[in-house]
């Protein structure tokens, strides 16, 4: 199905005047940037139909999208910083949805967080590190005292997605992206962690509503400072994953700038192994997300060996906080 000609319909359902439509990408949504002609009003049109099945998940259902726009709602009357405001449709409403060859398709408008897109050079200095981790811990503080309503769903990132996750990638067996001595590798690495996991207590403190796709493509430099973006994948989860995404594109040596940067909002100690265990789920989940794209598994096989070694040092309890790194982890 060609969804780049359906946005003209989910347009028209918006008071936009003049608009001038610019397909940005299809991955977990079909995004495009929306300009109304002659002024400076830029928005964000997302078409939450990801690019495989695969992809597809409670993040999609009608409810859940509707929930992370009232999150979005309620953090931006609490940020300082800009966030994508969600743009209600003509009927008043923040989700639209459109029939599509027989098919149902949610989507959504945000208001554009205008600055630049950061890369892993921008976090190559102990401030600007230091800094992440106070956002990151700005947003755990909101999330704590969020007050979600009944109707409030969003994904769940315990132990059902690690069994999901594991799922995935056994498919990548199957079809020979990775050989089957290397699949017994790594699920007995995710069965060890999975173990460790299920003796985490999820308490108010450590357990809540993430941002679960922090990735310097994720963070925007604003004149006010770092702004998170896409929120499509967050959900319910161990504060400590998001301190985890960020952890892997920053260098080893100023990792520790990241945690200080992060506990100085956030009292509490902050558990390295944990960190560990949840850097490598990250890790993990990034190729279970690929694995259903056949031009993705160059790329894959490509990685396998590196993350096949991180999983015998994880199996032998080495401590890998300073050693390990993205595994092939990028956009």
């Amino acid at each position: 199905m060609d969804y780049t000609e359906c946005f003209k319909e989910v347009v028209l359902k918006y008071s936009f005047l003049d608009p001038i439509v610019e397909f940005i990408r299809h991955n977990e949504n079909i995004t495009y940037k929306v300009m109304e002609k002659g002024t400076e009003d830029t928005y964000l049109l997302r078409m939450h139909k990801p690019i495989t099945k695969n992809m597809q998940g409670v993040q999609n259902k009608r409810e859940a999208i509707q929930s992370e726009l009232e999150y979005l709602l309620s953090w931006s009357s609490h940020s300082e910083l800009p966030v994508q405001i969600p743009v209600p449709n003509l009927n008043g409403e923040l989700v639209t949805s459109v029939v599509i060859e027989r098919e149902e398709v949610h989507c959504s408008v945000l208001k554009w967080v205008f600055g630049d897109t950061m890369s892993k050079r921008d976090f190559t200095n102990k401030e600007m590190v230091s800094t992440l981790g106070k956002r990151i811990a700005d947003l755990h503080q909101f999330s704590r005292n969020f007050k979600q309503g009944p109707s409030f769903i969003r994904p769940e990132y315990g132990l059902v997605w690690i069994n999901n996750m594991l799922t995935k990638l056994q498919s990548g067996e199957g079809m020979g992206v990775i050989a089957t001595e290397e699949f017994q590798i790594l699920q007995e690495a995710i069965l060890l962690v999975n173990d460790r996991m299920k003796g985490l207590s999820k308490s108010s403190e450590t357990w809540g509503f993430i941002h679960s796709d922090i990735h310097y493509s994720n963070l925007i430099r604003t004149s006010k400072g770092i702004s998170f973006i896409d929120f499509g994948l967050s959900g319910f989860g161990y504060y400590a994953k998001d301190v985890a995404l960020a952890a892997l594109f920053i260098k080893n040596e100023l990792r520790d700038d990241l945690l200080s940067g992060y506990s100085n909002m956030i009292s509490g100690k902050i558990d390295i192994a944990q960190l560990e265990d949840l850097m490598f789920l990250n890790i993990c989940e990034y190729y279970a997300f690929l694995i259903s794209r056949e031009e993705k598994h160059m790329r894959i096989r490509e990685h396998v060996p590196s993350l096949i070694e991180l999983c015998k040092s994880l199996l032998k309890g080495r401590m890998v906080f300073y050693q390990i790194n993205q595994v092939g982890l990028s956009n």
